[in-house]
């Protein structure tokens, strides 16, 4: 929100400097961003008035410029824009003027001598427009001052505002704050009318949806002329960063900065029967919004129609065909209460936002909506002549009525830790327009429309903290336990630090996917990683789906690296995973996926290098498991893509499945643009059984006080037989003697009949109390 110092003058007295309002400001919770003064770097720019454009004769994108001055001497400028004509009056920088990072000179430009340069809003710092020249109203006074006419001296607050402070969007609630910090009085713009009991009005409202819309006005204005607005309104628009359009069009923007809360003008003659209707657009209804683009529109956006068409997207845009033109002489004044929520999705769902739908998604005041209008209406006839129905047309089928809160006062002191007596936190909830009734030990408090982030006694609690300045508050610490990790957090955490232990990189990929993706990785229809949530609202095509496996990021970015040249890589992540519920949100997993190709070590001297192969990653996997304190995986023949059909494995924890390990299959390497002949090892791991098996606090036992006996075992089992399950067996026939099993060899040949393979384990056996014999 950007707030002019002198137009925020007419609301409230201010005395103090411009640094201390800052503070104050800052130290109550409406944060100031910047403080500026768009005139400070500019000098002599003055009023001309446009007596002729004709073409450049050496160049087609350029004009040459006839204007007059004050003194009525005359000068040719040569100008790029084309947005005035004869008659207008445009700021001159002459010869010898300074603008911002630059000062003017006399400029010979394709063989045309230009003498000064007509400035754009840009080039004046009112604005980032930079389209065309900035086009001063009619009565802007020849030869004057530009600084001085459009107000650059006026300092410019800039704020940065909470959602929650919607009464801040307007000049009149930031009046409010400073009111109330400055001990000054609130001063309202006038809304006082004469009204016109002849002029029929009869403008009639009908809401379809009073949910979306709870209410809705209209005023009549009759005779207008469209003109250009006078140059004190255009200047104030454009220091707000709004581009002046025509007298009405800019009052209902004023009349909005001035209210917070949005207006738009309808020509009368363009609505059919006056008779507007509030509604929920039909399925692939059409609609050309008023920047010129043709719109299909969803069910759940609300329309401003009447009964043959609609009209404007509510609280959004207004429409192309019912628009204020230079032939409009009547007006319909529109000022609504819409649904915040409601706004809030039309705009995102059509990625049109306006200055009206940044203030009705914040929530605006359904107490505020007849001054609006009428306060608009004044100005318009003001400026734009006519007359005023005295009808108002004002639909409101249910009425909210104000809440209450009770505040007990001993209860903020309590809190903020500071003594502040009932009066001074009555006089303080007074001063931002809250109605206060003193109840004995209690404060009753009343919440008008226009602050809706009150509702809590807590809140009416901080409303007396930051009028009293929250430097003022004592600092203390917070009584109760240390904040910490849960037992997940720790275990997702040790996870990494193992894998990142044994060489493997951390990688983050983005949280959505395409059916591309599935489709590289060979994922059958029927396969479960199918079926995805679809976004309602995708940044992109290959961001339609929230992720349903890890593995197309990490392939992506596996096939990128090795694109740029890296012999090698290992790279990990752990994110969640999404599926679809019967909840309103999806069902998240925690899952983790790593991605091995190409060189796990480099070639040196003394040794060749080696490639990553399955046993490579298998043996990465089994040191997570030993680092996290949980058995070791064992492994089962598996199937499926995106893996080699003779190179995949199902990793178990016990008898539980948790995921599976295995060789990426050739024809995936090809899809996602592998360097030809690279070998991928991937496995991938639902992580809530594995963290639901870490072991307790580790306990710390006696060293052993006898050497162990060490003994090789081979045993002769079927080729279907897992070596896991040998070894399990082993471990499980010599507990607890047997302290470890480890397999070293595998022999298949003469010795062993056809379909079996010897499998040999080094034993290590210990007992605690002696040293094992032979015998034992």
């Amino acid at each position: 929100m950007r707030v002019s110092l002198d137009w925020l003058r007419e609301f409230v007295d201010i005395e103090i400097e411009v640094e201390e309002l800052v503070t104050r400001l800052s130290m109550s919770g409406t944060k100031v961003e910047t403080v500026h003064v768009p005139g400070q770097d500019i000098e002599g720019v003055v009023v001309a008035e446009v007596l002729g454009v004709s073409e450049h004769p050496n160049a087609d994108t350029l004009t040459l410029v006839d204007v007059r001055t004050g003194d009525g001497s005359e000068q040719r400028v040569v100008c790029g824009a084309r947005n005035f004509g004869v008659g207008d009056r445009v700021p001159l920088a002459q010869v010898g003027a300074r603008l911002p990072g630059m000062k003017v000179a006399e400029r010979k430009i394709r063989g045309e001598v230009s003498r000064g340069m007509l400035c754009s809003a840009s080039e004046l710092e009112l604005s980032k427009d930079h389209s065309g020249i900035f086009v001063l109203g009619p009565d802007a006074p020849l030869g004057e001052d530009i600084v001085a006419l459009l107000g650059l001296d006026d300092p410019i607050i800039e704020l940065e505002l909470t959602p929650n402070r919607p009464d801040c969007m307007g000049m009149v609630g930031v009046a409010r704050e400073v009111a109330a910090l400055t001990g000054n009085d609130l001063r309202l713009p006038s809304a006082a009318v004469t009204e016109d009991d002849e002029l029929p009005g009869d403008v009639r409202i009908e809401i379809l949806d009073p949910d979306g819309c709870p209410r809705y006005c209209a005023r009549f204005i009759d005779g207008v002329t469209i003109a250009p607005s006078p140059s004190w309104l255009g200047a104030r628009l454009t220091a707000a960063g709004i581009r002046p359009i025509s007298n009405v069009v800019d009052i209902t923007n004023y009349v909005m900065l001035e209210t917070a809360q949005p207006l738009h003008g309808f020509d009368a003659s363009k609505v059919n029967q006056r008779h507007i209707l509030v509604r929920r657009a039909e399925v692939n209804e059409a609609f050309t919004t008023l920047d010129g683009v043709e719109r299909t529109l969803a069910q759940e956006d609300l329309l401003i129609a009447d009964p043959t068409r609609p009209l404007a997207l509510a609280g959004v845009m207004g429409g192309i065909d019912s628009e204020v033109s230079p032939d409009t002489t009547s007006v319909i004044v529109e000022s609504a209460y819409f649904d915040k929520a409601s706004i809030a999705f039309t705009s995102r769902r059509h990625q049109l936002r306006s200055e009206a739908s940044a203030r009705f998604e914040r929530g605006t005041d359904p107490e505020n909506v007849v001054y609006a209008a009428t306060r608009a209406a004044k100005l318009i006839v003001e400026h734009c002549g006519g007359a005023i129905s005295a009808s108002i047309a004002d639909a409101y089928p249910a009425p909210r009525p104000r809440s209450s809160i009770r505040l007990r006062p001993a209860r903020s002191e309590s809190l903020l830790g500071i003594r502040a007596p009932k009066s001074d936190q009555a006089a303080a909830l007074r001063a931002i327009g809250l109605m206060v009734e003193d109840k004995g030990d209690v404060l009753e408090v009343e919440i008008p429309g226009f602050r809706p982030d009150l509702s809590r006694e807590v809140d009416l609690i901080e409303e007396v903290a930051r009028l009293a300045g929250f430097k003022g508050l004592p600092s203390t610490l917070p009584k109760g336990w240390a904040g910490g990790l849960d037992r997940s957090q720790r275990a997702e955490r040790a996870l990494k630090r193992g894998l990142v232990g044994v060489g493997v990189s951390e990688a983050w990929t983005p949280s959505f996917m395409s059916d591309r993706d599935l489709d590289a990785l060979g994922v059958e229809d029927d396969n479960p990683a199918r079926r995805a949530v679809e976004l309602r609202n995708p940044m992109t095509e290959d961001e339609r789906w929230l992720r349903t496996t890890l593995l197309p990021g990490l392939m992506r970015s596996s096939s990128r690296n090795l694109a740029h040249g890296a012999p090698g890589l290992s790279l990990f992540e752990v994110a969640r995973v999404y599926e679809p519920s019967a909840e309103p949100l999806p069902t998240e997993s925690l899952v983790l996926s790593a991605v091995f190709a190409g060189q796990r070590s480099p070639k040196t001297w003394p040794a060749a290098g080696r490639a990553w192969d399955l046993f490579g990653a298998k043996g990465i996997l089994e040191a997570v498991f030993r680092h996290l304190g949980v058995r070791s995986p064992t492994f089962d023949p598996g199937k499926g893509m995106p893996f080699h059909p003779t190179r995949v494995a199902r990793v178990r924890l016990g008898d539980t499945p948790v995921g599976v390990l295995g060789e990426i299959h050739p024809d995936v390497i090809e899809a996602f643009e592998f360097p030809v002949e690279t070998t991928a090892i991937a496995f991938e791991l639902t992580l809530e059984p594995l963290f639901a098996a870490l072991p307790g606090r580790p306990k710390v036992e006696e060293l052993p006080r006898f050497p162990p006996v060490y003994a090789d075992l081979a045993v002769v089992v079927d080729e279907s037989v897992p070596a896991s399950l040998v070894e399990s067996v082993v471990r499980g026939a010599g507990a607890p003697e047997v302290q470890s099993a480890h397999l070293f060899d595998v022999y298949r040949g003469e010795q062993v009949r056809a379909g079996k393979k010897s499998l040999a384990y080094a034993l290590e056996m210990r007992a605690p109390d002696r040293t094992l014999t032979d015998v034992d």
